[in-house]
């Protein structure tokens, strides 16, 4: 069809006059600063890091040690730990299961042949501190060629052509007569060296031989093969291969890529070994330092709380030493005789604490003490005489109660009498104490408590009688957002709310920081690596803008811009801590429950009246997963015991393991209304002392409307709270004086540009000014296939001459504005 010329230009004039016409955008959000207001000193050792040997981040991970499983002390299981074949679980004196293996199981290891057979052996062991060797006997045949047996390490070694690797073995030969074993690098089908052959003559008796290879070819897939051409018999044990290019050239040392990801996240703390690995699950299973330092020959294995072997290869001088290499503070976790409060835990004779303190003590003086005592002269023999001057130490992790508490006093009056000048850190609150003193805080929470809580420690949010704040862990929850964009965008607004309280949160320290993609992750790391690449996720590049530009004073900012209401949703549910609760006509808007889906234990349901299964824990969900408004009530008797009730509403549709709830939490003498959102338990009002007695029946009432929560007790309200909104956008400025600069920090949660006038008091800004910015598709994550999918992206842009400074906050973004000062 032909269009008149004339026409078609008609058509184009009104298009361009219509698009003039259009009104422009309206600001949607202002920013303020006040750069003549009062403003203090920015905490400039706030951000840091917990290293804690979860998701093989030390062992297969930043401990540059090629060979899993070096002394083959992986199935050996902890004491009084008994064994189940059946279900592959090791099974704790106090009841609690853990993943094992079979005795016999020799991960990282494989026979060359079927005529060579493997097998731990107790017996023949190279000193008291190895519990197991390897026994390899191989019968060579004119079909198989050759016996013997691979080390695969971490799913590949991963070496690269020129390069040096250090090898060193302990062997023992079957019998007087020597046999020639072939020790090379080779390809994945261990059929092809991709090094020099190293042959070793046997001799009878242990023997430690090295040697150093050079590989011919690069690969990510190659293995370590010990072989004979002829049938032989022997052992092995500590068979170690290490890169000769570490970080930093240590010996015993650290992989150079990953902690040069580590070293660019700028921490000024380190928080190590752990974690729940310090708390460990029974005897034997958590670090204590003396264990971990000396010959790694002689360093003490054993199965960590995550379910797989710990070489404590890299142990507690060796964590000292890169802290060192970092410049970032060491800060010591030590176990405080409870094992982890969440399996079962075991708790420390209190009359026998004496040793675990003792250990502590010496552990203070290992680090610190002069080269001219025992432990200083310890410590000099490991290559290191001048002191670490370790300042912080912390007892227990998420440990708390009252047994917790009984021992926390007994580290640190020892540890103040002896050192006054280490901060000792407690894992929780205890009543009581001194505020001065720090107290460890946890936040593995969702995306909305991280964004709504932007102001948990601000002026008028924190009372200032309570302690000091250490966030010990941190990080993004919720297990659908981990490694998204949006995980990042949470963790900013919590951040944003932490650099504007310095006086109350004295450090923060992210976790975990590394995960092998080629084991389970227990939780999402902000690096993710194999045995040759590392990719970051938007949370580790979130990290490293923060901490990178922290500048040196707080400025008073004011954000006026749009809060959506946070209104959560989902079903109601009860749980039974004991079985000591009647429950009748219990209702939702006022109609009986007649049914009900049982997460745990066991219940029977009659018309809205519960009745639980004798001796069982109990679990029982309730209503509609997408109802939003909604009443809860019932009668509630207690019959016995002192066990408490949690009566819950609005899971947010993620019930049992999620953990996104809200619950009113009955007790004797007492009632809480709190949020749990993962793994943080968020007091919603102060508790109320009430008086629950045994054998009375109570109606009780929960009213969900919108963004607000009531609760009463025979017709009392005892409780109504709002829950914080969802501001659009957060931001945070400081000056950095050297510089003339301010840096403000600025969060758009939403999924929409923000339009923001930026009102700068008390100085003129020049109309250039620097951008770094991380956004992208909300749910958008980082892979080894694109690794840049998203990542900050600098830019310079400059403001409208005559008019306000008016900038677009893209959807989803995190920004840093480097303003000059004219």
């Amino acid at each position: 069809m032909n269009i008149p010329f004339k026409i078609l230009s008609i058509n184009i004039i009104l298009v361009f006059l219509l698009s003039g016409c259009q009104p422009e955008m309206p600001v949607t959000s202002l920013i303020t600063v006040d750069v003549e207001s009062f403003s203090v000193p920015v905490n400039k050792n706030l951000y840091g890091l917990t290293i804690e040997e979860i998701n093989h981040a030390v062992d297969g991970g930043i401990y540059a040690e090629m060979i899993q499983n070096r002394s083959f002390e992986d199935g050996v299981p902890p004491l009084n730990c008994p064994y189940d074949a059946s279900r592959n679980v090791l099974t704790t004196p106090n009841g609690w299961s853990i993943p094992f293996m079979r005795s016999d199981s020799v991960p990282g290891w494989k026979r060359i042949s079927t005529g060579t057979y493997i097998y731990p052996d107790t017996k023949e062991l190279i000193n008291d501190k190895n519990r197991r060797s390897l026994l390899v006997s191989a019968s060579v045949t004119p079909e198989s060629g050759r016996g013997g047996v691979i080390a695969t390490g971490y799913n590949g070694l991963s070496i690269r052509k020129g390069e040096k690797y250090d090898l060193s073995l302990y062997m023992k030969g079957a019998t007087m007569t020597p046999k020639t074993i072939n020790v090379a690098l080779s390809d994945s089908t261990a059929e092809t060296a991709l090094s020099e052959v190293f042959k070793i003559s046997t001799v009878f008796g242990w023997r430690k031989y090295q040697h150093t290879f050079t590989a011919t070819e690069n690969t990510d897939n190659a293995v370590l093969t010990i072989t004979s051409d002829s049938s032989a018999v022997f052992w092995l044990d500590v068979v170690s291969l290490f890169p000769q290019k570490t970080w930093n050239d240590r010996p015993n040392g650290l992989r150079p890529d990953l902690m040069e990801k580590v070293a660019s996240l700028n921490p000024q703390f380190i928080r190590f070994p752990g974690g729940s690995f310090v708390e460990g699950y029974t005897a034997g299973t958590y670090p204590i330092w003396r264990e971990t330092v000396g010959a790694v020959s002689e360093r003490k294995h054993f199965w960590n709380i995550w379910a797989y072997g710990s070489t404590n290869g890299m142990g507690y001088h060796e964590y000292l030493q890169m802290c060192e290499d970092l410049k970032a503070e060491p800060l010591y976790v030590i176990n405080s005789g409870v094992t982890s409060q969440s399996r079962r835990p075991r708790y420390e004779d209190i009359t026998a604490m004496n040793k675990l303190v003792q250990d502590a003590l010496d552990a203070i003086a290992y680090a610190n003490a002069p080269v001219d005592s025992a432990f200083g002269a310890m410590r000099a023999k490991q290559g290191h005489p001048e002191p670490f001057n370790l300042k912080y130490v912390e007892i227990g992790s998420e440990n708390y109660g009252q047994e917790y508490s009984k021992r926390f006093e007994l580290f640190k009056k020892a540890i103040n009498e002896t050192y006054p000048e280490i901060t000792v850190i407690k894992s929780s609150l205890i009543a009581g104490q001194n505020r001065t003193e720090w107290t460890d805080y946890h936040f593995y929470s969702g995306e909305d408590f991280l964004i709504a809580n932007h102001n948990r420690y601000e002026t008028g949010q924190y009372l200032r009688r309570f302690p000091a704040v250490f966030i010990g862990e941190f990080s993004m929850g919720d297990a659908s957002l981990q490694g998204t964009l949006r995980a990042a965008i949470g963790e900013a607004c919590f951040l944003v709310g932490i650099e504007n309280s310095p006086e109350v949160v004295k450090r923060l320290a992210y976790a975990p920081v590394l995960g092998n993609v080629d084991y389970e992750f227990q939780r999402y790391p902000a690096l993710s690596f194999n045995s040759h690449q590392v990719v970051g996720s938007p949370s580790f590049y979130m990290m490293q803008m923060f901490a990178n530009n922290r500048g040196d004073e707080l400025l008073k900012t004011e954000v006026d811009t749009y809060s959506r209401p946070q209104v959560t949703f989902g079903r109601a549910s009860i749980e039974l801590f004991d079985n000591s609760y009647d429950f009748e006509n219990v209702r939702i808007d006022d109609k009986p429950v007649t049914e009900g889906t049982v997460k745990s234990g066991g219940w029977q349901v009659d018309n809205g009246k519960l009745i639980p299964v004798p001796n069982r824990w109990n679990y029982l969900l309730m209503g509609d997963s997408t109802a939003h408004d909604y009443t809860l009530s019932m009668r509630v008797r207690r019959t016995k015991g002192s066990g408490q009730i949690q009566l819950r509403v609005r899971d947010n549709g993620k019930a049992g393991e999620a953990n996104d709830h809200i619950a009113l939490s009955i007790a004797p003498g007492s009632c809480e209304l709190y949020r749990q959102a993962g793994a943080v338990r968020d007091t919603l009002s102060a508790p109320r002392i009430h008086s629950f007695e045994s054998n009375r029946w109570y109606d009780i009432k929960i009213v969900c409307k919108d963004e607000n929560i009531s609760c009463y007790v025979d017709d009392t309200q005892i409780y109504k709270v709002e829950l914080p909104p969802l501001p659009s956008l957060v931001s945070v400025a400081t000056m950095d004086k050297e510089a003339n600069v301010i840096l403000l920090k600025v969060v758009n949660t939403t999924q929409h540009e923000e339009k923001t006038e930026l009102n700068i008091k008390g100085v003129s800004i020049k109309n250039d000014a620097e951008v770094i910015q991380l956004t992208g598709e909300p749910l958008g994550r980082n892979t080894f296939t694109e690794p840049e999918k998203i990542v900050p992206v600098q830019k310079s842009i400059s403001f409208s001459l005559g008019g306000p400074m008016v900038y677009s906050f893209p959807p989803n973004s995190i920004t840093i504005m480097k303003l000059h000062i004219d």
